[in-house]
């Protein structure tokens, strides 16, 4: 089943995703301001080989399209990748760059989960049985947000279900919760 085979494949990759993920830490970018980080994101898109990344989705957002052996379903993911305009005072080798800017609510974290995710499915195309839609959401932090321009964009069309991740302290390690 493709989803073992990703949580198995994607423990490969944790050193390059703690990478990312300080690099993120380290530039991050509020709310409708994040031009730099939606072109980190295209970037290792399309250096992955996703050959349908579309950009500036609602503004600032990153869609990309994987396609599988059967297009008749789709399956999308969605992360966010703003900052909050809140200080990092730790004291650590990848603390913000941008002064009162940080990503304190894990943003970077969805991110990066998502990109690793698109690296396994690219290695792993040739068993993927229906399409995978990447959507990297920007503005989540500051209402109205970057969803609803998004969505007017288009970046739901002909997609069947859509997952989405937060990073949540309080839950214990392996639990999962969810909303709806």
């Amino acid at each position: 089943m493709l989803s073992l085979l990703i949580k198995e494949e994607i423990k490969n990759y944790f050193p390059e995703m703690v990478k990312l993920r300080r690099y993120m830490h380290m530039n991050p970018e509020v709310s409708f301001h994040e031009k730099n980080t939606a072109k980190f994101i295209e970037n290792y898109l399309r250096e992955l080989g996703i050959k349908d990344v579309k950009t500036n989705i609602g503004l600032n957002g990153v869609v990309a399209r994987i396609k599988g052996k059967d297009s008749s379903k789709t399956l999308a993911f969605r992360a966010d990748f703003d900052a909050l305009p809140i200080n990092d005072e730790k004291d650590i080798d990848y603390k913000s760059k941008i002064q009162n800017t940080m990503h304190a609510c894990g943003h970077d974290g969805h991110t990066v989960s998502l990109l690793a995710t698109c690296k396994v499915l690219m290695e792993n195309i040739d068993k993927l049985p229906h399409d995978i839609v990447a959507i990297f959401q920007y503005g989540e932090e500051q209402a109205p947000g970057g969803a609803k321009p998004m969505i007017d964009a288009g970046c739901l069309e002909n997609v069947d279900a859509i997952f989405g991740a937060h990073l949540w302290t309080p839950l214990p390690l392996g639990t999962l919760g969810y909303g709806y």
